[in-house]
């Protein structure tokens, strides 16, 4: 027998954060080695890409304490791609989120965060967020677009096994495509050495 599936509201199952101002964090107050803060340029593929990070201290951290991530949040950009989003593992748990994001916390009593930020990234969801963006030069989402995105949920055991296939599946794409981006670089290496090779 099928689960029921519900159609719920993202803000029924869970709490929207925006970023923080931006007369809360100015760059003269970041440094080099605190806790990192994320920004709309680290979502990469729906994770967080290890690039350069800007950092505060542990003062300026214990100050802006609501925009701290804890593992299982979902970041999305607010402003530009706002269909953009990725799942905070705990790798990232602790760190800080930018004025130009939103955060969003599930319920995990209601929902399964790993099966939601896949939910998340299905295509159609995606076009619905650009859909319902605000701004006419700038696209943009707020915490109450946010709130209204409509959200499918089987039961959360379903959910679970569900978050859980779709991560397995999406661990071994990535480490596929890191595999066949090594062997490009490699083939290109041979292929240059072999033309000057007399």
């Amino acid at each position: 027998m099928m689960d029921e599936i519900q159609e719920v509201e993202l803000g029924s199952i869970g709490k929207v954060q925006t970023g923080p101002f931006g007369s809360q964090l100015l760059n003269e107050q970041y440094v080099t080695g605190g806790t990192p803060i994320i920004t709309v340029e680290h979502i990469k593929d729906f994770r967080i890409s290890y690039q350069p990070f800007p950092s505060v201290t542990d003062a300026d951290k214990k100050r802006l304490s609501r925009y701290v991530m804890k593992a299982g949040d979902i970041v999305f950009s607010r402003v530009g791609s706002v269909d953009l989003s990725a799942l905070v593992t705990a790798d990232e748990d602790g760190w800080l989120f930018s004025s130009r994001m939103l955060c969003f916390r599930p319920d995990t009593s209601k929902v399964d965060a790993t099966y939601l930020a896949y939910y998340l990234r299905l295509p159609g969801v995606r076009k619905y967020i650009n859909r319902i963006a605000v701004g006419s030069t700038m696209p943009s989402i707020n915490t109450e677009i946010l709130k209204g995105i409509p959200v499918m949920l089987p039961s959360l055991e379903r959910q679970k096994a569900i978050g859980l296939t779709l991560a397995m599946l999406d661990r071994r794409m990535h480490i596929l495509r890191g595999e066949h981006n090594l062997l490009e670089q490699l083939a290109d290496i041979v292929f240059k050495q072999s033309l000057t090779t007399e």
